[in-house]
């Protein structure tokens, strides 16, 4: 009885290990692909606010510009960990700069996320334009 047990128990490695190495396991664990532009849309108490993100992608490490009314911003900190996306923006100059953080899910061409800084947190979506 102990041996089946056992032999039981290693076939159920087996299995897991098997499974873990399968190409849909490795394709789950492989950073999505964010370079490209990007339209972002957030609610903000005067209105919707919208900002093009312009990105680039090497491994993990993401980097870009937001487009604003007010002009450019580079993005800094960005990086994808498998569908993640994060970066920070810093607006403003002088005594009156201030960071935002971006944290995103990326769905294809399209992503869900939140932006924190300034006066709380608010959501904001985004669609990879052409």
């Amino acid at each position: 009885m102990r041996s089946i047990r056992i032999a039981a128990a290693s076939v159920l490695a087996l299995v897991l290990a098997l499974a873990m190495h399968t190409p849909a396991a490795a394709q789950t664990a492989k950073a999505v692909n964010v370079a490209g532009k990007w339209e972002i849309t957030s609610e903000t108490p005067r209105g919707a606010s919208t900002m093009t993100l312009t990105l680039a992608q090497d491994g993990a490490t993401v980097t870009g510009t937001a487009t604003m009314r007010r002009g450019d911003v580079a993005i800094k900190d960005g990086k994808v960990d498998g569908n993640n996306l994060s970066f920070t923006v810093t607006f403003g100059g002088g005594e009156r700069t201030f960071e935002m953080q971006y944290k995103a899910t990326v769905d294809g061409d399209t992503m869900k996320g939140t932006i924190s800084g300034g006066r709380g947190d608010r959501p904001f979506t985004g669609k990879r334009v052409s």
